[in-house]
């Protein structure tokens, strides 16, 4: 699940990684579902990111229609997800959820549900290429920053990116990627990243591995102290006063 704040560049930091797993495999399949920007918001972003034009891109438009006789959000997403992909992109969870809402005339709960359970199979890998699914999910939050969803959205994810401006007032500020839950891997090191410059995201890996290796020396001398509070503790505890 990926959450940030406003303007903080969610959808070209996942586009950019889609685009990145495309170079590094020219097999692997990857998708972007947009169900927030149409194809001029996508023109806008190529000529910043040329790299993105490569993207397969599904546009989704709600149908909130029944006598129009096309495919609605769910059905579209069933058959587009049965070829199997190795990585696909949502932006936005909320918006999905509304459209199926909507179109199925049902509650937000059953949306998130019939979504979730989707999304589930596909990672399980039941599709046609028993692909497991990756799913890199945007996720909209509340104006103080917090996320939108049920403690059931919450339990499924894997891992929680949060994409933060240092300073919140300011867009001009410092951003950076961070993991608040991560079944995985680590959490807490902040990746610094840069969208000033056209064609790429630059990423700060050199800081990212400073702060990285400040992280584990920090948790060896805790260690450390809490080894030598152990021992003075068993030390004198024996002494008879």
């Amino acid at each position: 699940m990926v959450i940030g704040d406003p303007g903080v560049g969610k959808t070209t930091i996942i586009m950019d990684m889609l685009s990145d797993i495309r170079m590094l495999s020219t097999t692997a399949r990857v998708l972007f579902i947009s169900a927030e920007m149409n194809e001029i918001d996508l023109a806008v972003y190529v000529q910043r990111f040329p790299k993105f034009q490569d993207l397969e891109i599904l546009f989704i438009k709600a149908d909130f229609s029944s006598e129009s006789g096309g495919a609605h959000c769910l059905k579209l997403l069933t058959d587009i997800f049965s070829s199997g992909w190795d990585v696909v992109a949502i932006d936005s969870f909320y918006e999905l959820q509304g459209i199926i809402k909507e179109e199925e005339n049902i509650t937000l709960k059953k949306a998130e549900s019939l979504l979730l359970s989707l999304l589930k199979e596909q990672n399980e890998g039941h599709n046609d290429t028993s692909a497991n699914t990756t799913f890199l999910i945007i996720q909209q939050v509340t104006k103080s920053g917090n996320f939108i969803g049920s403690n059931r959205l919450k339990h499924y994810i894997t891992a929680m990116m949060e994409l933060r401006l240092e300073n919140p007032k300011n867009v001009y500020s410092s951003r950076y990627v961070v993991f608040t839950k991560h079944r995985r891997g680590t959490v807490g090191i902040k990746l610094y990243y840069d969208l000033g410059v056209e064609g790429d995201v630059f990423y700060d890996e050199k800081r990212f591995l400073q702060d990285q290796q400040i992280r584990s020396l920090q948790s060896k001398a805790s260690d450390s102290i809490r080894d030598v509070a152990d021992r003075f503790d068993r030390l004198f505890s024996n002494i008879e006063l």
